[in-house]
This record gives structure tokens, sequence and C-alpha cells, in this order.
């Protein structure tokens, strides 16, 4: 075999090397791509009524007790995905809505994130009342309530507004409050929000997104 024979097979044989590991990366980038997709775009995610931060905010301290009446604070959010809801048990409409569709959507969910209920009536929301109300719509959602100050301070901190609107007699007031729910990832940080009207589809395929990104 010439000299010249050796030298073609070897530059065939280089270059077949060269292809193979092309390929190998493009595969693997391309299985990267699949199982890590990433989150959508900003317009895709305010489709599934979601307002996504750029920067994420970490959670100042704060002191509640859960519906099983233990003291926590702000590394009940560390950990898992959370979604955390303000409402309370005198609640006539948009928080029973809230509950169910976070119940269905959860329940479409191989690995669901947390759902948190923080009371905005302590008033009236006792330990054991939060209890029976977010168990009613599913055993593993979490209620919290406690001192006023510390509620305002955790709402302060996702956006949350409320107040009591007063009813005819003193204990039949009602409680206005902002109907969006707060998105916080493992850190503990608060990523963005889900505006209403919630959808338990958008929020289950927003939540795969997130929990996959």
């Amino acid at each position: 075999m010439s000299e010249l024979d050796i030298d073609r097979r070897r530059g065939i044989r280089n270059t077949l090397l060269w292809l193979m590991a092309f390929i190998c990366v493009i595969l693997g980038l391309f299985f990267h791509n699949f199982l890590n997709p990433g989150l959508p775009g900003d317009d895709q995610l305010r489709e599934l009524g979601f307002f996504h931060y750029p920067e994420y905010r970490p959670l100042s301290a704060f002191v509640l007790r859960d519906n099983v009446g233990v003291t926590v604070d702000e590394t009940i959010f560390e950990g898992h995905w959370t979604l955390v809801f303000f409402g309370f048990t005198y609640c006539p409409d948009i928080c029973p809505t809230t509950m169910g569709v976070l119940a269905r959507a959860t329940s479409k969910m191989s690995d669901p994130p947390a759902v948190i209920l923080v009371s905005v009536d302590p008033e009236r929301d006792t330990a054991s009342s939060m209890d029976a109300y977010v168990r009613s719509f599913s055993p593993t959602f979490r209620g919290l309530t406690g001192e006023f100050d510390q509620i305002v301070l955790l709402a302060s901190q996702l956006n949350v507004a409320f107040g009591k609107v007063p009813g005819p007699d003193p204990d039949g007031y009602l409680v206005d409050h902002s109907a969006s729910i707060a998105v916080i990832n493992p850190k503990g940080e608060y990523v963005g929000f889900i505006k209403a009207p919630h959808g338990e589809l958008n929020i289950a395929t927003l939540m795969g997104h997130l929990m996959r990104s």
C-alpha cells in the first residue's frame, strides 16, 4: 500500500471520528434541552397568567402558626416549590373557588408544589378552623395564621393587600384582599405571581415549567 493510500485512509478515519464527535455533541445538546427545556418566554408565561420577576426576592423573617399550631417562619418555604394564597375561612366566594382550583391543579401533577393559605382574618381564623378549612380541599394543604403585624409583614413582601369591610354587625364583616397566588422557589425566594382568574390547567402547566427549569 502506497503512502498516498495510507494518508487517504488516515484522513477518512479522522474525518469520520470528527463527524462522530460532532454528532455526539449535537445529540447531547438535544437531549439536554429536551430534558431541561427551561422557561418559556414572557409572552407564553403571561398567557398562563404568570408574571415572572427578572430578579427573585428573598423573604424577610416572620413568625406565624400553622394549622396544627406549630410555630413556623420563613424557612417553611425552603426545599420545595410553594404556592401561597391569602384568604380567610369566612370568605364566601373567591377563597373557596381558588382553593378548589389549586386542589384540582395539584392533583394533576406527579410532584405537586406545596400549597399554603395565609389568613387575612386572624381574629376569627384559629389554627383549628384553618386546619378544617384547608383539609376540606386537600390533606396536603397547610394554613397559616397568627399576629396581625406578622401577616402584614409577609403579605407586603408578596404584594398582597387586604382590609376589613364592615358588615351589618360587628362579627359579620368580610375582608377584601388580593386574589393573586404567589410563587416561591425552593430557596425561599419570591419569583412571581399568578393573577386571577385562575385555571387549574394553566397552573399545572406553569408549575411543570418552573419545576423543570
